[in-house]
């Protein structure tokens, strides 16, 4: 546990920028970052993304530790028994190129680099869904150093984590917003095979949907963008070490500018017309209407977090469509901006009823004071509004922003000995010597400001000199031999900050991983039900779940009593997979205030697991995401009795044991009110809530919305088509070959 006067504010919190590519990295290092994270063509969640290779892996870290910026790479998919032998491969790869730290979500993996690279630094995924106190205890014994926290969790549970482990806490504060809680989406794997868990999602989360209550109508999934430039002072505060910025898929200019927004407000001390001017920024490069300003963080204007009226980036308003002509074979359209149009802009119409034409600007003319004409194959409306989409002069100077490193030299040349240039960067240097000794001067000596002339030339270098001293003979030197000596000691220069910067790297402990065997139980399978009224469709052979909507000491008492009286003598309470601070405390009052030693529980998340060191039988659910025999004997070894198989068929094929999944799974869980977005009401005294509601998509699908009721209210849509054919005996012992 830290210290209670420890010091968070004294430490400004790092940048973490994102960097889909080479080009995003540097302009992600020029315009302020700290750290950058990026992933490599596979086993990362963006796997769309161009990523870094590879063979060009070198040349980023370098490049990132030239400017003392720390290098985080993303293994945050689920791995396959039959992939890990190759992802093993792959992090020894990237540790041996001095990578810095490796963002993990599968515990199998984690387990095992643990074991065969023992000083690796591993960052917990937001994708583990870690966001209270117990799941954070879990991560730190397991050997994570830092978590990177779901961004549903609330300011209690980060002030909780801070103070009771020591802990690393990284959080999301700008971009994109998944509206399924974090690593729990499986939408876009069972609609269209394409799994989120493996950086293929294909979002269907942004489509629209009609609710069958109110008859509201819209993009009901799809959220708005995350900007918490207002909050940054109360999270560095509660001690959040690093704001990371969402965007491995989007334009270098729009991390340039994410990045340069938050340097800016950070090194403003948090000042409030800054966060505002920055804010105004953010938005020109990308946005979904107004931002979400940590609505999950203390669970307020809940109302806010989906925008349905659309589900791409708006832009800024600038004016309206005066006019609309034929001209040839495309339309002549004259614009009232007060904003300048500019070739290689992005433009976007919206008419009254929503409907967009997106445009790009190939030609324009200005024909008036605030008035401008360009030409477009696609015709807009008159009187629609125009937003910019893209500001080409703007990014432009986003992009081709460039930081050097200021160095000073001094250079020694005296007669009939070798030269020397030292260059020096803070407590760093390099020198040259020359392979020649220096000739005495029959005509005009080498002066200052000729050498000047000739060492001051470091345009294609990340370099800038800020000062040069001498020591000058009467001695002549050819401007070659100067320049040779300049490039050796730039490279001298260069290779010394970069090796300052490193850590050090160990000797790997490389072994095959080992085989597991299992040792079977084949007496019992499980079955789940969340209606009183469905105990007794469950075989008394079978173990019961029992999944309530509402977790109340009476509610879940009266099931016991009633599967007690058909003869189970044993139940299983399946935890919900949100569950903050105040969640935890009533689930663990309820199990003491039942006192029943015939209860047990099924965990969905990793907090659960702490319920297995209070002494209670424990059995993983599939929302832990088990897709390898490793990381299923992580959580035996943690205290589970058994485990449930991953729904993601690709990936948990191969698994030698495990319950498969059999029933309709919840596909998403919320931590916001659906109801809220279909009646539109920002309060829950004005609750409309009753069971039924349904969200249909455009392709006439139903998915079912369930509320679950802990001291907070989450909700879980839930797939219709029932999945899964058979199930498996618990799994009670696993164990090395």
């Amino acid at each position: 546990m830290l210290s209670e006067n420890e010091d968070f504010v004294s430490k400004k919190p790092e940048i973490l920028a994102p960097a889909g590519d080479l080009e995003a990295l540097k302009v992600a290092v020029y315009n302020g970052a700290d750290a950058v994270y990026f992933g490599l063509p596979k086993f990362n969640a963006r796997s769309k993304a161009t990523n870094i290779s590879l063979e060009n892996l070198s040349e980023a870290v370098d490049f990132c530790h030239l400017y003392n910026v720390k290098v985080y790479l993303t293994v945050n998919t689920l791995i396959a028994d039959e992939e890990l032998e190759d992802v093993l491969d792959m992090v020894r790869q990237a540790y041996t190129k001095r990578v810095d730290a490796f963002i993990i979500q599968d515990l199998g993996l984690a387990k095992i680099l643990k074991e065969q690279i023992p000083d690796i630094e591993l960052h917990a995924s937001t994708q583990m869904g870690i966001h209270n106190l117990e799941g954070a205890i879990i991560a730190e014994s397991l050997g994570f150093k830092r978590v990177v926290l779901s961004r549903e969790v609330t300011l209690n549970d980060i002030d909780l984590i801070k103070a009771w482990t020591n802990l690393e806490i990284e959080y999301f504060v700008q971009g994109a917003l998944c509206v399924a809680f974090s690593g729990n989406c499986y939408f876009s794997a069972l609609k269209y095979n394409q799994s989120g868990n493996r950086g293929a999602c294909l979002q269907p989360c942004r489509l629209k949907y009609r609710s069958n209550f109110n008859n509201a109508e819209g993009y009901l999934l799809s959220t708005r963008d995350l900007c918490l430039i207002d909050r940054l002072k109360q999270l560095s505060d509660l001690g959040v070490d690093s704001f990371k910025i969402e965007g491995r898929m989007r334009r270098p200019s729009y991390v340039a500018q994410a990045v340069q927004s938050y340097r800016n407000v950070i090194d403003c001390d948090y000042n409030d017309e800054v966060c505002a001017y920055e804010k105004s920024n953010l938005k020109r490069v990308f946005n979904r209407g107004d931002y979400n300003e940590g609505i999950y963080l203390d669970r307020i204007q809940e109302e806010n977090i989906i925008n349905a009226e659309f589900q791409n980036h708006r832009g800024v308003s600038i004016g309206q469509v005066e006019s609309v002509r034929p001209f040839k074979n495309i339309y002549a359209i004259t614009i009232q901006s007060k904003t300048a149009i500019n070739n290689g802009d992005g433009l976007k119409f919206v008419g009254p009823d929503g409907q967009e034409v997106s445009v790009g600007v190939g030609g324009v003319e200005k024909i008036g004071i605030n008035t401008y004409q360009i030409y477009s194959k696609y015709a807009p409306n008159v009187d629609d509004t125009v937003y910019k989409t893209v500001d080409s002069v703007r990014e432009n100077i986003l992009i081709s922003t460039i930081k050097k490193l200021p160095i000073k030299a001094h250079f020694v040349a005296k007669e009939d000995e070798p030269c020397r240039l030292t260059l020096i960067y803070k407590d760093i240097t390099a020198t040259s010597e020359s392979m020649f000794v220096c000739d005495k001067a029959l005509n005009q000596a080498l002066t200052y400001d000729k050498l000047l002339k000739n060492i001051d030339r470091f345009d294609d270098t990340n370099f800038e000199l800020e000062g040069l001293t001498c020591e000058l003979g009467q001695v002549f030197i050819p401007t070659s031999r100067i320049n040779e000596l300049r490039r050796m000691c730039v490279e001298k220069l260069r290779l010394a900050i970069i090796e300052h910067n490193q850590k050090p790297i160990h000797k790997l402990v490389i072994n095959s991983v080992k085989k597991l065997s299992v040792k079977e139980d084949n007496t019992n399978n499980f079955m789940i039900v969340e209606d009183i009224r469905d105990i007794e469709s469950v075989p008394i052979d079978c173990c019961l779940v029992y999944a309530p909507n509402n977790y109340e000491f009476n509610n879940i008492n009266n099931f016991l009593i009633k599967a007690n009286e058909l003869g189970h003598e044993f139940v299983y309470l399946n935890l919900p997979n949100v569950a903050n601070s105040y969640d935890i405390q009533k689930l663990k009052s309820l199990l003491t205030e039942i006192g029943n030693q015939n209860i047990g529980v099924v965990a969905n998340n990793i907090y659960g697991l702490c319920f297995a060191k209070l002494g209670y039988k424990t059995i993983v659910g599939y929302q832990m995401n088990v897709t390898n025999m490793y990381t299923a004997k992580v959580l035996v070894d943690l205290g589970a009795e058994a485990f449930t198989k991953s729904i993601e068929k690709d990936l948990s094929k191969s698994m030698t044991a495990g319950h498969n999944y059999v029933g309709r799974p919840t596909i998403m869980t919320f931590c916001h009110c659906p109801y809220k977005t279909v009646y539109n009401y920002d309060s829950c005294k004005e609750c409309e809530y009753s069971e039924g509601l349904k969200y249909k998509a455009e392709d006439n699908k139903t998915y079912n919305i369930r509320r679950i009721r802990c001291t907070s209210c989450y909700f879980e849509l839930v797939y219709n088509q029932s999945i899964g054919d058979k199930t498996q005996p618990y799994v009670l012992d696993l164990r090395e070959e």
